[in-house]
């Protein structure tokens, strides 16, 4: 969530040249009337969250009330990517992405919270001679990322995702899911980590993970209960609502048991 983020009524907006937009509905009008990264730019600058209630998401009773305080992230097959942060009286504040996103603060902070781990790299150290007789040598592998910050808190979990994407080795297209995936691995929260209070067993917790294949038009998702994933296929002709389950069964592929070669 964004606790930052903030919204008006239909009336305000109005006055102040904004078209009125529903949080809750803000990616299905984007992925419905946009096909890049440019033109949502260009729309958001006039569009205003309103400030109402919605039923669908309340009647899911996830605990979460509406409006739910959020912010948005969205890529085009360029490569290109946008961050959108309703955070002027529900006025979007706009911003060139560099492919990861997490919770608060607003994005500019956590872009600058990067500069705290310029030390880091993908590389091994290997040894750091501070005197002649002090040769103070790694142990083991990884040395290049140590100071990497390890805790489920969003800024720790923006520096991770940055340096760990853009560390990662070059792979064929057809590998971009699970790589994303092994990205994700490092951000995404157990459950009963991050109890809400002290004694409260209630607790926040990555609930599902969810990829897209922009160039194949499908998206992954595999539940926190579950390590299988399930995959939909975006048909552009549909037109209405389609409700799908989710995989919860997890399914191992067994290999059969081979005989003893005399």
């Amino acid at each position: 969530m964004f606790r930052k983020a903030s919204w008006d009524t239909v009336e305000n907006l109005k006055k102040r040249g904004l078209k009125p937009i529903i949080g809750e509905e803000v990616v299905a009008y984007v992925l419905s009337n946009f096909g890049s990264i440019t033109e949502i730019k260009e729309a958001f600058k006039h569009l205003g969250q309103e400030k109402t209630n919605y039923p669908d998401w309340e009647n899911a009773d996830t605990g979460i009330p509406t409006p739910i305080p959020m912010h948005y992230t969205f890529c085009d097959p360029s490569g290109k990517s946008v961050i959108l942060e309703p955070v002027n009286n529900g006025a979007f504040k706009i911003y060139d992405g560099i492919g990861v996103m997490t919770n608060s603060p607003e994005y500019p902070w956590h872009l600058d919270n990067l500069r705290n781990y310029l030390h880091l790299t993908n590389h091994n150290l290997g040894h750091h001679q501070i005197t002649d007789q002090l040769d103070i040598k790694q142990i083991e592998s990884g040395s290049g990322l140590l100071g990497l910050p390890g805790d489920y808190t969003a800024p720790s979990r923006f520096v991770r995702g940055t340096f760990i994407s853009k560390f990662l080795a070059p792979f064929h297209s057809d590998q971009g899911i699970p790589q994303l995936y092994n990205v994700f691995k490092s951000v995404m929260i157990p459950r009963g980590l991050e109890h809400l209070h002290e004694g409260e067993d209630k607790c926040d917790y990555s609930g599902y993970w969810a990829g897209y294949d922009v160039s194949g038009r499908s998206l992954y998702i595999q539940p926190e209960d579950c390590p299988t994933m399930t995959k939909f296929v975006l048909d552009p002709d549909t037109t209405s609502k389609i409700t799908q389950p989710i995989q919860h069964d997890f399914k191992v592929l067994e290999t059969k048991r081979q005989k003893a070669q005399a």
